[in-house]
């Protein structure tokens, strides 16, 4: 009789084990389930990609893929970085429906999920089409996951445009309207001390020339300085030095589509390394732009100038020609208004000298 009872309590045990296990699986979070794709069939169709748009709702940016290379459209076809583009495709397709959130367009703004047209939202609609402008996917990227129980995975409101349904989705989207953000924006760094002479010759000729006679000399000198005149003081001139420094650029333009304009300002810039860089620059509807020709001149370095360096030189000056032919550049507006300086703003007169004179 005993052993029956321990039997029966012993299934009994088992039993209530079982059930217990399988209202928990029940009841267990997404996250230890196998979560469904958002995008079931995008895995499939990455190589078609050729086209990716993404709108806001005052701004929008699109991208295209020529002989596998991904450029900005509103730039001319200037390249985007491939990782970033990389990174939008295939974040897409790693999107896992974590929850089903609201059916309700009352209440989209609260996931970000109402759409680029309404206004000031921070929805994004983001598309991607193949090559004939088909539409592959399609959808409203709302904001991150709020919640706390978010724990360590990453998460975004999303909806389908012609869905009512909203999601929560396990994932990450690095989307951006700003076409700057797709782009490699760090052109050209070259530090004031290796500058050794810079020509400017405006449109209507007014020239002057800023040199220094040798390296380590701190300050510039004026070409032909007029009798009786001395240079502004170093916080105007030095600018002119440190014009190749960190130059960032804020979009391109292609020289097929864009010509100079007839206010252009032609820039001849020397370093004591021997790269001879070659600028044009104007402005156009308030926006400054400039071209970059480099060349190596053996004439403006030592005769013992250690061979690795001068090889290093030229490189530089090839890889830099490869990266810069046929493009116009925006710059950065401060660095465009020292150039546009005219030789008599960069002048003064000699007090001093006048006082001589009548002495």
């Amino acid at each position: 009789m005993f052993k029956n009872k321990l039997l029966v309590l012993t299934l009994i045990t088992v039993i209530v084990i079982i059930a217990a296990s399988v209202f928990v699986n029940l009841r267990a979070p997404q996250s230890a389930k196998e979560k469904i794709s958002f995008f079931p069939d995008l895995a499939t169709q990455l190589e078609s990609v050729n086209h990716i748009s993404i709108k806001g709702y005052s701004s929008s940016v699109n991208l295209s893929r020529t002989n596998d290379t991904w450029t900005v459209d509103e730039f001319d076809g200037f390249p985007a970085l491939p990782d970033k583009v990389k990174s939008a495709v295939l974040g897409a397709a790693d999107l896992k429906i974590n929850a089903s959130k609201t059916a309700l367009p009352r209440l989209y703004h609260r996931l970000g999920v109402e759409g680029p047209e309404v206004e000031d939202t921070t929805s994004l609609l983001f598309i991607l089409k193949d090559a004939e402008q088909n539409k592959i996917i399609e959808m409203i990227v709302g904001k991150i996951r709020l919640s706390s129980a978010a724990q360590n995975t990453p998460g975004l409101y999303v909806r389908r445009p012609e869905d009512k349904q909203s999601y929560l989705v396990d994932g990450v989207m690095d989307l951006t309207t700003s076409k700057t953000d797709w782009i490699e924006r760090s052109l050209l760094d070259i530090p004031d001390e290796a500058i050794r002479a810079i020509r400017v010759e405006h449109a209507d000729g007014d020239t002057y020339t800023l040199f220094k006679s040798e390296k380590g000399q701190e300050q510039f000198e004026l070409e032909n300085l007029p009798e009786g005149k001395k240079l502004a003081p170093e916080i105007i001139i030095g600018r002119f030095g440190s014009f190749l420094q960190d130059i960032q650029i804020n979009g391109a333009r292609s020289k097929d589509k864009l010509s100079a304009q007839e206010n252009k300002i032609h820039v001849l810039i020397h370093t004591f390394e021997g790269t001879v860089v070659d600028i044009v620059t104007f402005e156009l509807d308030g926006t400054p732009y400039a071209s970059f020709e480099f060349r190596f001149d053996e004439n403006l370095i030592p005769e013992d100038e250690n061979k690795d360096k001068i090889e290093g030189v030229k490189t530089f000056v090839a890889n830099m020609n490869a990266r810069t032919l046929n493009w116009w550049y925006e710059i950065q507006p401060f660095k465009y208004d020292v150039i546009k300086k005219r030789s008599e703003s960069i002048i003064r007169e000699d007090t001093s000298y006048k006082r001589k004179t009548s002495e």
